[in-house]
């Protein structure tokens, strides 16, 4: 019965339930998310532990995430990364499913596509539509740190001659978050 009844279900509505739990699940997850939520000045976790602690827990967590997912979907579709046009591929794919579904061309726009260097912004985001619907104020969005580290790692994972640079924010009030992919030799 229940599978009948998830047939009758688009995809496209799947995609859109999956995401909307994922994101608001992980938008939850973080001490600096859930303190402002709860209306307290300091995090939760931080406290106990030190912020520095707090920060190199979030890294390692991030990082190790980031090394993990990518070289496995790197595997899994087979995507090439031995220049940046390749690294962003990879970077959208794995965006993609983190978001549970591809990104619409409303959704990011290239600004340059070499195959040393490509620069990109992302302008719609569901991660930032959910810390704004549950309004938790943009100085305790872990967006900026914990996706410089996830990509970041995850690319060099695959290829150390990629780097990720995360150079604009919705955070900072720029329109879009823009990231740039640097093929380097060592």
């Amino acid at each position: 019965m229940a599978e009948e009844l998830l047939e009758k279900i688009p995809p496209e509505k799947c995609w859109e339930i999956t995401r909307d739990i994922l994101v608001k699940f992980i938008v939850l997850r973080g001490d600096k998310i859930i303190a402002p939520v709860l209306g307290l000045s300091e995090g939760i976790i931080a406290p106990v532990l030190g912020a520095e602690k707090w920060d190199e827990i979030n890294d390692k967590v991030y990082g190790e995430g980031g090394k993990q997912l990518y070289t496995w979907v790197k595997k899994t579709f087979n995507i090439p990364v031995e220049d940046a046009i390749g690294a962003f591929k990879l970077v959208y794919v794995v965006e993609s499913l983190l978001s549970a579904g591809p990104f619409t061309s409303e959704d990011y726009e290239i600004v340059e596509a070499t195959p040393e260097r490509v620069v990109f912004r992302w302008h719609n985001c569901c991660w930032w539509e959910a810390y704004e619907e549950f309004g938790v104020h943009s100085e305790h969005r872990a967006c900026d740190a914990a996706d410089q580290k996830h990509q970041e790692e995850g690319l060099k994972a695959v290829n150390p001659k990629a780097t990720y640079k995360l150079t604009k924010t919705r955070q900072e009030g720029y329109p879009y978050c823009e990231l740039i992919i640097e093929f380097k030799e060592e």
